[in-house]
């Protein structure tokens, strides 16, 4: 049952996009924003996902994570007739495991955890494809971690990112819409907010 939902939301969004197609001025999707971005749209975005780095600490005992948390906010300004957005992101994550060590010749379980907050500098390409609402992108990150954690306690430090992603963000409207995004060093899913 699960295959054929599956399979007929397929059909539906691509002959809504067939559809949406045949106007469509196919020479002009590489230097036009998608979903009615335009040059000056301040577009934040809200949601939560995965940290791929957590699943490092996954074979340990006792492993946990919480899922980052993070806000966007990205400028739209065009360089020549490219669709660029420019901006920043912040967000929280944190992951706990347990660990042996060697202590005076005995095996000693220690707990690890990290609890920080990871922030950086983003720039997407953006390309118009139909239908009217969809907004693709590519965008390259650069960021770092700042970890809260107590004295004495272990932590792998992730002071430094540099990663890649696509995505698209479906808006519903002139404001609102959905995001979803994959790629390194987070995927994530949310909301958009187009001003």
């Amino acid at each position: 049952m699960k295959k054929l939902t599956i399979f007929a939301l397929l059909v539906v969004l691509f002959c809504g996009t067939a559809l949406s197609a045949k106007d469509f001025d196919w020479s002009e999707c590489w230097c036009n924003y998608g979903g009615g971005v335009e040059k000056g749209d301040l577009i934040i975005n809200l949601g939560g996902g995965f940290y791929y780095s957590d699943l490092d600490y996954a074979k340990y005992d006792d492993f946990w994570f919480i899922p980052p948390a993070m806000v966007e906010v990205q400028f739209a300004q065009p360089i020549w007739k490219l669709p660029f957005t420019f901006g920043a992101y912040a967000g929280f994550h944190g992951y706990h495991y347990n660990y042996n060590t060697l202590e005076n010749g005995k095996t000693v379980k220690k707990d690890a955890y990290f609890w920080g907050t990871f922030f950086g500098g983003e720039a997407a390409y953006h390309i118009m494809l139909p239908p009217d609402g969809l907004d693709l992108y590519a965008v390259t990150r650069v960021g770092g971690s700042i970890p809260f954690v107590k004295p004495g306690s272990y932590w792998e430090p992730d002071y430094f990112h540099v990663g890649e992603a696509i995505g698209a963000t479906w808006y519903f409207g002139k404001v609102f819409g959905l995001n979803l995004e994959f790629g390194y060093p987070f995927s994530k899913v949310g909301v958009s907010f187009k001003f």
